[in-house]
């Protein structure tokens, strides 16, 4: 009895203290963001603000509203098309064995490139396309890294789905279009929860290609952020750019929270 309330205290522990330097570096930037810049600096530091202020929320608003729209729409129309075109794909290799083992295993391989190969291929064909510094250019870079992880998430979803589903509605009469829209799409749910917010908060967070395709109207969070760093670098103002930076994905995991448990152990147990 003695050895399992102990067990349990040391497992509370573990979890306190793994919450603890999860979560004290955004409780930090959150004081940072608030408390005055004189206060800031002060050693030793104070974990309770003692002084609040919004100038920095003020800084940061107007200085990063641009790039914030710039993450949306890029992250937004990433996770779109690598959801909306990686299922299909998915499917195709799943049930059809399109490309036999071939072609899945290439789209694979383009996950494992590393991300500064493609950079400069894409540097000079949107330089001559004349899309260097648009959301076009940086969206399709993306898609390089986020459709390939899409379609494999899908297929090993698909692959561990009982394919008597589908037989026992083909021979009800239902046609493919027809087992896809009312069995496979409700079914998969939770695995187009697990792509599109792995899809969105890697291309959100994403800070290279943005940076070497983009320089003054499409350049994102990231690129803004990093930009900041040096001597005279405002603290509270980065602080609450970077807190504005999480909001996003914190509100679409929360969104996707029912899916996710469910959506991160597709293809565990295989029927």
């Amino acid at each position: 009895m003695v050895k399992h309330i102990l067990v349990k205290v040391a497992k509370g522990l573990a979890v306190a203290i793994i919450l603890f330097m999860t979560l004290f570096p955004i409780y930090w930037m959150i004081v940072t963001s608030l408390e005055p810049w004189e206060l800031v600096l002060v050693w030793p530091p104070s974990f309770i603000p003692r002084e609040l202020t919004l100038e920095y929320w003020e800084w940061a608003g107007s200085r990063f509203l641009l790039p914030l729209r710039n993450s949306l729409i890029i992250a937004g129309v990433t996770t779109a098309i690598s959801t909306a075109l990686g299922f299909p794909a998915a499917y195709s290799f799943s049930r059809f064995r399109i490309g036999g083992t071939t072609l899945p295993f290439w789209v694979l391989s383009l996950r494992f490139l590393p991300g500064i190969v493609p950079c400069v291929a894409f540097y000079i064909l949107f330089r001559n396309l004349g899309l260097l510094d648009t959301h076009l250019a940086v969206i399709i870079a993306h898609l390089l890294v986020t459709m390939p992880f899409s379609i494999w998430m899908f297929k090993v979803f698909l692959d561990a789905m009982p394919r008597e589903l589908e037989e026992a509605a083909l021979v009800d009469g239902c046609t493919h279009y027809q087992v896809i829209r009312r069995i496979i799409l409700p079914l998969s749910l939770p695995s187009m929860a697990v792509v599109a917010l792995f899809s969105f908060t890697w291309s959100w967070n994403e800070f290279m290609m943005a940076l070497i395709l983009t320089k003054s109207q499409a350049y994102t969070l990231p690129v803004m952020i990093a930009g900041f760093r040096g001597a005279g670098m405002i603290w509270g103002g980065v602080s609450a750019g970077a807190l504005l930076s999480l909001i996003p994905a914190v509100l679409l995991a929360i969104f996707f929270q029912k899916y996710l448990v469910a959506g991160l152990t597709m293809g565990a147990v295989k029927g």
